[in-house]
């Protein structure tokens, strides 16, 4: 085979005016496209003998396949005849009842390739190996499987098999797309026939194949493709595109009259699969990538009489917007925001940029092409990866997500793509970003590969520049994130995995939603001890629909037990009353609280809930959160509302404030029974008991081989209220980051009734997370209200250590005193420590103590601290007035901020003389007051 060329120096040059992708007329890259354009058979063969990790592993590869290539010269037929196909009938019509099979009519020359059963992947029958599946199989009783909870073969109807037939399909045209690159290798034509027969009958098979039916005329028929209820999940694309490829010039030598109809199959498939779909989400990528694939495995335009090849279906897809499949352009500029934060839930949204960044290294491996120019978002959207991220590097999981590390796979195909093309800036940022992620002597060890054969063809190692400094973490994970296109904020107190603390809130915008009102998790001491409960066992099970989608599976609070809105595709997001700091900040405020206030329309009961939170850090090693939840009916016609709060552990006790155990007694209330949704219904051992009073709860969880860890939770007292205890089913979130035993244990579950209305009688609680060596700092909690605000809430919380933190939260903006502090705003803390007093508004106009004011001018609500005692401390993000003490002599008191001097005016305020600087908008940092010198 001659040396694979590229006539052009870009195959694809990007015309950003116009927002269009241009493919040249001729491509002259020899077959197979869709391996690295950097080697060929020659180098191949050279590679394995020169390697012995190569050598073996490609060893390895082959004799997997050489006992049926040894079969088929005996035995033509035996695995061709465990293709699922409509091996009697030869149905050319499929028709679908929804998400399930129906039947099939229609009678072809040849059979038929099959339909799978359902569109739900989950089933209880295993996918048979191919000795065990029964050849020629098409019976009217179904399939032959074998049960996976009685270990049984019995039959069963295709509707409850999930995707067992097009696994089956599948797991075969993966043997014959290994055989065809094994002829590609060596040449070997016994390897060629075997791998031509299996794709002769299943591409016949498809080619009098019709596009699926459905008869009840539903959104089914949008998404359906050939041989898949998804055309997303149409995988088998990946071995008929790449055992074509590796046959082509055997095909065309030995079975030309055969290769329109191959060709045409992986049309049709290809056609079917931009008619169908969702044009607005992850799907459009995954499409994408499918017609791709085809696309390079296909001849250029003029080789075909309907003049559709390569760049025609290149062409489809990048720059033509069509109802189902949006073209590369249209979709990011869709889905992402100027962030590049894409309008899907954290895991899907991580996803799909790395989803792109293969795309792009498909066509830079494949074509030695660079697409990147063109979608300039991409490296945006990977640089803000590290945003989704706790301190111990795992991502958030709001909506249909999961727990886990971050993947650098995105960073590693930036990198490579910076090296191909001469990109130094990018490749820095880019390796530096891996470095902070992984570690730089983490990153820059000797990976081991896992089929260095396939490392080889695929060209996925990844050398990284041990001169590249890594990143700063703060760059990348700032104290406060707002991303408004999926309703989310995470706020960070310290990037220590230990010490960090960290909170996240999401509303319910984009697509994988949740009904789930404003919901949390809290992360504490290594672990994200109150998490999301994430999906359940799939989206087309009772309990996705029934539960883990719905308020009573997340940290939020439900109205008449009756809150229930769209999931996976919903448009409810709160709005951020306030923020400290501000999103992407990253310095110059003041370190130690962080502070939302976000309020949420709940559609379905026509509820106002607002969620105020913050973190309060109060040393190194300890802080700890503050959630105030108000809720009510617009009508004012609330029966009750329920706060959930779910936190891991082996261990629930409850207790009074004097440590004293609470008694709980059997109930039956959390239920569909007594009136509320069927999510109820999952809660289970449930015990309560009728209180005003306020109690203390604490969560302990165990996990073998390491500290203890606590949460520790104080929650206000009100009328009409009532505490239970319940075991909720396990978050589904974890998969493999902790102990088995831990991850599928029930959710240990605290939920609060208040009777009534909950805007004036809200769920005031603080969390303190500890361990055994590093014990809860707080000592004692209580609250305080204000008579000219019944919404207004105060919290006393006293640490161990002689630290006493007053809160301030309203609704709105109002004056309100208690021991001598004076607040005006919505959200406020004043610190008294022996060494220090420290007066914070997070919004509001105006605090004051000890003869101490802090007052924002211009707008209504703004943001300052003042620190004083040993070291004077400020911060203000608009011009504030600073009163203090005059205390000195006579002369002019100045104020040192830096480089600058402020003059204080010295009067008097209520018959005491005081200094009263004017202050423009400052970063926090140390300052000095002193008299002129």
């Amino acid at each position: 085979m001659k040396k694979l060329i590229i006539i052009f120096t870009y195959l694809i040059f990007i015309n950003i005016a116009n927002a269009q992708f241009i493919f040249p007329s001729e491509i002259e890259r020899e077959h197979p496209r869709l391996i690295s354009s950097k080697i060929n058979k020659e180098n191949i063969l050279k590679k394995i003998e020169a390697s012995d990790d190569i050598k073996k592993s490609y060893e390895d590869f082959k004799k997997k396949i050489d006992k049926y290539v040894v079969q088929f010269k005996t035995e033509p037929e035996w695995l061709s005849s465990r293709f699922q196909m409509y091996w009697k009938s030869h149905a050319t019509d499929v028709y679908v009842n929804g998400s399930y099979y129906s039947h099939a009519e229609g009678r072809a020359p040849v059979p038929t390739v099959r339909l799978t059963g359902q569109r739900d992947y989950v089933t209880d029958y295993k996918t048979p190996k191919l000795e065990d599946v029964k050849p020629y199989l098409e019976d009217e009783r179904g399939l032959y499987l074998e049960n996976r909870k009685t270990n049984k073969w019995e039959w069963v109807q295709p509707q409850k098999t999930g995707r067992v037939i097009e696994n089956t399909n599948e797991n075969i045209m993966g043997i014959a797309r290994d055989a065809a690159l094994i002829y590609f290798v060596e040449g070997d034509e016994d390897y060629a026939r075997f791998a031509t027969h299996l794709f002769d009958v299943y591409m016949h098979g498809l080619y009098y194949r019709n596009e699926p039916i459905d008869i009840k005329k539903g959104s089914v028929q949008n998404v359906i493709g050939l041989t898949s209820f998804q055309v997303i999940k149409e995988n088998i694309v990946d071995e008929l595109a790449e055992t074509y490829d590796f046959l082509y010039y055997y095909i065309q030598k030995n079975h030309k009259k055969e290769n329109d109809i191959y060709t045409a199959s992986l049309k049709k498939l290809a056609e079917i699969i931009i008619k169908n779909g969702i044009p607005d989400n992850n799907w459009n990528l995954h499409q994408a990538g499918k017609v791709i694939e085809i696309a390079l495995a296909l001849d250029e335009d003029k080789m075909y009489k309907d003049g559709k090849g390569c760049q025609y279906y290149l062409n489809r897809v990048f720059n033509e917007s069509e109802p189902r499949q949006w073209s590369v352009n249209d979709v990011l500029i869709y889905g992402y925001d100027q962030n590049g934060v894409w309008n899907e839930s954290a895991g899907y949204a991580l996803s799909v940029a790395k989803g792109f960044t293969h795309l792009a290294r498909v066509i830079q491996e494949s074509l030695g092409v660079n697409i990147m120019p063109g979608m300039p978002i991409i490296p945006k959207a990977v640089t803000i990866m590290p945003q989704y991220l706790y301190p111990n590097k795992s991502i958030v999981a709001f909506g249909d997500s999961h727990y886990g590390p971050l993947e650098t796979q995105p960073f590693l195909d930036l990198v490579s793509n910076a090296q191909q093309f001469n990109n130094r800036q990018q490749e820095e940022e880019f390796t530096s970003l891996i470095y902070m992620l992984q570690g730089k002597h983490d990153a820059l060890k000797p990976k081991k590969s896992k089929n260095a054969f396939y490392d080889l063809l695929y060209d996925t190692t990844v050398y990284l520049d041990s001169t590249i400094t890594p990143a700063k973490m703060i760059d990348y994970m700032t104290n406060s994130f707002y991303a408004p296109t999926v309703s989310w904020v995470a706020m960070r107190n310290g990037l220590d995995e230990k010490q960090g603390l960290m909170v996240s809130q999401v509303g319910a915008l984009g697509n994988h939603t949740h009904s789930n009102g404003i919901a949390m998790e809290l992360y504490g001491k290594g672990y994200i001890l109150a998490p999301e409960s994430g999906r359940g066992s799939s989206y087309y099970r009772p309990d996705y629909r029934e539960y883990y989608s719905q308020i009573p599976a997340h940290n939020t609070v439900s109205v008449n037990g009756k809150s229930a809105y769209n999931k996976m595709r919903s448009y409810y997001a709160f709005e951020v009353n306030n923020l400290y700091p501000v999103s992407e900040k990253k310095s110059g405020y003041y370190p130690n609280i962080n502070f939302s206030d976000l309020y949420f329309h709940e559609p379905s009961t026509n509820s106002d809930q607002n969620r105020v939170m913050s973190i309060v850090r109060t040393g190194e090693t300890s802080g700890y959160y503050i959630d105030i939840f108000r809720s009510k009916t617009k009508e004012g016609n609330a029966k009750y509302h329920d706060y959930f709060y779910h936190n891991l552990g082996q261990e629930l006790q409850f207790t009074t404030m004097d440590n004293q155990p609470i008694a709980l007694q059997s109930s039956s209330k959390l239920n569909a029974k007594s009136g509320n949704i069927k999510a109820y219904n999952y809660l289970s051992d449930e015990k309560s008991v009728k209180s005003n009073l306020p109690f203390k709860a604490i969560y302990n969880l165990t996990v073998e081989g390491k500290e203890n860890v606590s949460m520790n939770m104080w929650m206000n007292g009100n009328e009409n209220r009532e505490i239970f205890k319940v075991k909720a089913p396990y978050s589904e979130a974890f998969r493999g980051v902790l102990p088995d035993n831990i991850e599928k244990a029930p959710l240990l579950t605290t939920v609060v009734r208040q009777y009534g209305e909950a805007w004036n009688t809200p769920f005031v609680t603080v969390y303190e997370p500890s361990t055994t060596s590093e014990p809860s700092t707080i000592k004692h909690v209580e609250t305080f209200k204000n008579a000219s605000n019944k919404s207004f809430v105060g919290l006393v919380v006293e640490s161990k250590s002689d630290r006493i933190d007053y809160v301030f939260s309203s609704d709105e903006l109002g004056s309100y005193s208690h021991d001598a502090i004076n607040f005006d705003g919505t959200f406020g803390i004043l610190t008294k420590t022996a060494k220090a007093t420290t007066l914070f508004i997070g919004a509001g106009k105006k605090i004051s103590y000890n003869g101490y004011t802090v007052e924002i001018l211009g707008k209504k609500s703004g943001a300052a601290t003042f620190v004083f005692g040993e070291q004077f401390q400020l911060t203000c993000n608009d011009a504030m007035l600073l009163t203090i003490p005059d205390i000195y002599k006579k002369g002019d008191v100045i104020m040192n901020i830096g480089f600058k001097q402020l003059n204080g005016a010295r009067t008097q305020i209520d018959g005491k003389k005081v200094v009263v600087f004017k202050v423009p908008l400052t970063s926090f940092q140390n300052i000095s007051i002193e008299l002129k010198k």
